[in-house]
């Protein structure tokens, strides 16, 4: 395991040559834990890397992954309405605020041309993926350099499964670390919240909300006064999360 902890978020440079340094590792079937601003993160890209990201996590085999995502991967991947792509801009672009989609997608896309059956089976439910979008500069360059090479990159939150997302690289539990090629740590992740919960998750073309993220209620605000659409509040009690 090669250990890369940089102790708090570093200058657009370092993560340049660090996202690069991570696609490698995952490109030639390795396992990487990753800092992104919603929490952090364990992603491969070929089947065997998301296959030790499920055992590494004990994650029952009935829950996809997500996939490192973009607004341009959202706009030419993805089969949604005009509106709905207006709603992925304003949260994520206008007002820079992390987001993931459930949406139906075009599995013939030159984007997938690479992916192996096995990840991508892992990562698609009744064909539609999640996609996450805009969850800091590292990720970032990893969507993009995922979108130009065609190779999606797939995972999760770097945690033992149900166990709260981890938002310090010292709370990620050490068995999940060592299992690893590669572990990244920047410190503490930019939307870190007492729900212990990662990204928000909004179902596509529905606007279900299936997981009330760290910035939900700021997201809600948003939504509320651009498209005049009162997303539920986040529950008093139960579950935060519906998938």
């Amino acid at each position: 395991m090669e250990l890369i902890d940089r102790g708090q978020e570093p200058d657009a440079a370092t993560q340049l040559q660090d996202a690069r340094h991570a696609f490698q590792v995952m490109v030639a079937g390795g396992v990487a834990v990753l800092p992104l601003s919603v929490s952090y993160a364990i992603f491969a890209h070929t089947a065997s890397g998301v296959e030790r990201i499920y055992a590494l996590k004990q994650r029952p085999p009935s829950k996809p992954n997500g996939v490192i995502g973009s607004r341009e991967i959202f706009r030419e991947v993805f089969e949604v309405t005009p509106r709905d792509r207006d709603l992925v801009d304003c949260l994520t672009g206008d007002h820079d605020l992390p987001l993931s989609v459930v949406a139906p997608f075009n599995p013939f896309h030159d984007w997938l041309r690479t992916v192996e059956f096995g990840a991508l089976r892992r990562s698609t439910k009744a064909l539609t993926m999640d996609l996450l979008i805009n969850a800091g500069p590292l990720h970032n360059e990893l969507a993009r350099m995922s979108l130009e090479a065609a190779k999606p990159l797939m995972g999760s939150s770097a945690n033992l499964s149900s166990s709260g997302s981890k938002f310090r690289l010292e709370d990620v539990q050490e068995p999940l670390r060592q299992g690893c090629d590669l572990v990244l740590g920047y410190g503490t992740s930019r939307w870190i919240n007492p729900h212990q919960m990662g990204s928000t998750i909004l179902e596509l073309p529905s606007w279900k909300v299936l997981r009330w993220g760290g910035c939900f209620e700021e997201q809600a605000r948003l939504v509320r006064r651009h498209f005049g659409v009162e997303l539920p509040p986040r529950p008093a009690s139960g579950p935060w999360t519906l998938v």
